[in-house]
Formats: structure tokens, C-alpha cells, sequence
């Protein structure tokens, strides 16, 4: 194929007019992103913990961005949502490994806490 025959595939426009969807909706999501983790870091400095919903879905919101930037950059063929299913949370993290155990310290941990506060509450009581 040749200059001519590809601008009149409307296949190659098409793929550019998502191109530029993409890239605004990855733009949104950059800023988003940003909003979680500051959230999450007030929610560390003042309560020590963090939010497991919030945990959740910035794992499937980095999945998602992913899509997107695959797709963007032609390494994917796949349109992210909305035109596949939104990313699931698999509970465990691709890039750390080592994420589930994290989750389960940090459960155990806070179970732990939990039940120090409650034994120094029935001892505060007696």
C-alpha cells in the first residue's frame, strides 16, 4: 500500500480518532491518579492505615491506564473500556509481587491492633 490508498482506509482514521479519545481520557485519568494518592497519604498520616476500597480501585484504575497506553501505543489491538470489560482487581498487584503478603501483614497487623485496643478496653473496664 502506498500514502494514498492508506489516508483514504478509514480503519487507519478510525484508530487515530481513538488515538485522541484515548489520550484525553489518559490525561483525566493522570490527574485522577494523583487525587488517590494524596488521599491516600492523608489517609496514612492521620489514621496510619489505608483504604482498601481505595486500594482496589487505583489497582484496577493502573490496569486501565495500561489498556490505554497499550493501545495507544499499537502494542494492542484490544480497545479499552468502554468497548472490553472495565479491569478486574485480582487482589494481587503485576508489578510487586511481594503486594499480597504486604496486604496480609498489614491486615494482620491491624487485626493485631485491634485486638490489643479491645483487651486494654475490657481491662480499663475491670
Amino acid at each position: 500500500m502506498d500514502f494514498k490508498e492508506n489516508a483514504k482506509n478509514i480503519d487507519v482514521w478510525t484508530r487515530g480518532l481513538f488515538i485522541v479519545i484515548y489520550g484525553v481520557i489518559f490525561y483525566f485519568l493522570f490527574f485522577l491518579i494523583w487525587l488517590v494518592v494524596i488521599f491516600q497519604f492523608l489517609m496514612k498520616l492521620i489514621t496510619s492505615e489505608l483504604n482498601d476500597q481505595l486500594l482496589d480501585f487505583s489497582d484496577s484504575l493502573t490496569k486501565y491506564v495500561s489498556q490505554i497506553l497499550l493501545y495507544i501505543t499499537f502494542k494492542s489491538e484490544e480497545r479499552p473500556f468502554p468497548f472490553s470489560p472495565w479491569p478486574k482487581n485480582d487482589g494481587l498487584s503485576n508489578s510487586n509481587p511481594d503486594s499480597n503478603a504486604e496486604n496480609v501483614t498489614r491486615k494482620k497487623k491491624t487485626s493485631q491492633k485491634k485486638i490489643a485496643e479491645k483487651e486494654s478496653e475490657d481491662s480499663d473496664q475491670s
